[in-house]
């Protein structure tokens, strides 16, 4: 969809050419302005649209679409510590997702506390709790957009995780950030704009 309407309408825009209308011995010739002020706005366009690219705004939109929700989320505790690991191998996804993480003592999450992740999709909190804590995780375009659904630790129905005993939860491997795969290290929100060959639709 167009950002800026009737620039062909525009393209074809006239006037007279002052000089020429005041001697009534020379026919009036005019000056294509309409060439002029259609370019003017396809720069703007453009620029609009690199902006659009670069902070991941939908421009035809009063907000972004949220991300597709996550695939998974699983949490392991121990000595106080817990580490949350989330898994998304959405192909629909822009840079600029972040992830954030929610745990509460009881399955109903009352009483929840929220943790912002960023574009990190495993985080380690040292929270000093036996637990059990319960957790559920979602992801977003920071101000850009509302959450996605949320998903659980264990499932649709939540699992409490145990953060007592002595030994703090080993460190699995890494599930990467941004529009990186977990594989891919040093990426931030992401090397690449997009996940896949193609953009993604915004809503």
């Amino acid at each position: 969809m167009a950002l800026i309407r009737n620039l062909a309408r525009i393209r074809q825009m006239q006037v007279v050419d002052p000089s020429s209308a005041a001697d009534p011995n020379k026919k009036p010739t005019t000056i294509n302005y309409g060439q002029l002020i259609q370019e003017a706005f396809q720069d703007v366009q453009k620029q609009l649209s690199n902006v659009s690219g670069q902070t991941n705004a939908h421009l035809s939109a009063s907000e972004n679409a949220p991300p597709p929700q996550i695939n998974a989320l699983h949490v392991d505790g121990g000595n106080g510590f817990y580490h949350a690991y989330i898994t998304d191998n959405n192909q629909n996804l822009y840079r600029g997702a972040e992830y954030t993480a929610e745990y509460a003592t009881t399955p109903d999450f009352q009483d929840f506390h929220v943790e912002h992740m960023g574009p990190a999709r495993d985080k380690r909190f040292n929270l000093g709790l036996p637990g059990p804590l319960y957790w559920r995780a979602y992801s977003g375009y920071g101000p850009a957009s509302p959450p996605s659904s949320p998903v659980y630790h264990g499932g649709a129905q939540p699992v409490g995780v145990s953060g007592g005993g002595i030994t703090a939860p080993p460190l699995r491997p890494g599930m990467g950030s941004g529009t990186n795969s977990p594989t891919q290290g040093a990426g931030g929100y992401g090397v690449l704009p997009w996940r896949g060959t193609n953009p993604p639709k915004r809503s």
